[in-house]
C-alpha cells in the first residue's frame, strides 16, 4: 500500500495537490495595504490576465492567489517602496467535476470539497450495467495540458481500497468506458455466410 502511495505520487503529482489554482472566470479581490485607493474586485479574463491600474495587464491563471499577490506587489514595486498585496478569491470558476460514458446521468456534477472517484460516479447516477469499472480514467488540466490516471474502480468498491480511491479537484474529469461484448450473433452469421461461399466454390470446382 505504502509503495503505491509514493508511485502515485512521484508519478502523478498533479493528483495530491490541494491548493486553488486561478482560472479564467474568476472573480479575486485585490488589497493593497496602505493604499486603499487601489484596491479592487477583478475578473480573471478569458486570456488568464487581469487588468490592474499602473501596471496593466497581468497574467495570473495557474497561479495560487498567494503567487498572484507576490507578482503583483514585483511590479508594483516601480510605483512603491514595499508594497503588500492579497489576492482573495471571492467566486471561483468551473466548481463540478464533469462525468461522461457508462454511468445513468452523465454531465456535470457539482464540486464538493473532499468527495472521491466514487462519489462522484454515484451521483451521476451510478455505473450502467455496460461499464467497465476496472477501466475508469480520470483526468486532470494543468495550464491548458491534460493529465490522465486509470483506475480500477470496481477493485476500490470489492476490496475497500481507500487509499486509491483519491479527492477530486473542480475541473476534473471522469471516464467510465463500456465493456468490450462479443457479439456472438455477428460472429455466427459471417461464419454461415463463409460456410455457404466456400460451398459454392467446391460445388463450381466440382462442375468444372
Amino acid at each position: 500500500m505504502k509503495k503505491f502511495l509514493i508511485t502515485l505520487f512521484l508519478i502523478f503529482p498533479l493528483f495530491a495537490e490541494e491548493v486553488y489554482h486561478i482560472e479564467p472566470g474568476d472573480v479575486l479581490e485585490i488589497l493593497i495595504l496602505g493604499e486603499e485607493e487601489l484596491s479592487r474586485t477583478v475578473m480573471v479574463m478569458h486570456n488568464g490576465n487581469i487588468s490592474f491600474p499602473l501596471i496593466g495587464e497581468v497574467k495570473i491563471a495557474g497561479l495560487t492567489t498567494e503567487e498572484a499577490g507576490k507578482l503583483i506587489a514585483q511590479k508594483l514595486k516601480n510605483y512603491f517602496t514595499h508594497p503588500v498585496v492579497s489576492v482573495i478569491l471571492k467566486s471561483p470558476t468551473l466548481p463540478h467535476v464533469s462525468v461522461f460514458g457508462e454511468v445513468l446521468r452523465p454531465g456535470a456534477v457539482e464540486y464538493q470539497r473532499g468527495l472521491k472517484i466514487t462519489d462522484y460516479i454515484a451521483l451521476a447516477g451510478g455505473p450502467t450495467p455496460d461499464a467497465n469499472l476496472k477501466g475508469v480514467m480520470v483526468v486532470r488540466f494543468a495550464e491548458g495540458k491534460p493529465v490522465s490516471l486509470k483506475i480500477n474502480v470496481d477493485e476500490i468498491l470489492k476490496k475497500g481500497l481507500t487509499d486509491k480511491n483519491f479527492e477530486l479537484k473542480s475541473g476534473d474529469w471522469v471516464y467510465i468506458p463500456k465493456k468490450f461484448r462479443i457479439n456472438w450473433g455477428i460472429i455466427l452469421n459471417t461464419l454461415a455466410l463463409a460456410v455457404s461461399v466456400l460451398n459454392l466454390y467446391i460445388t463450381l470446382e466440382r462442375v468444372k
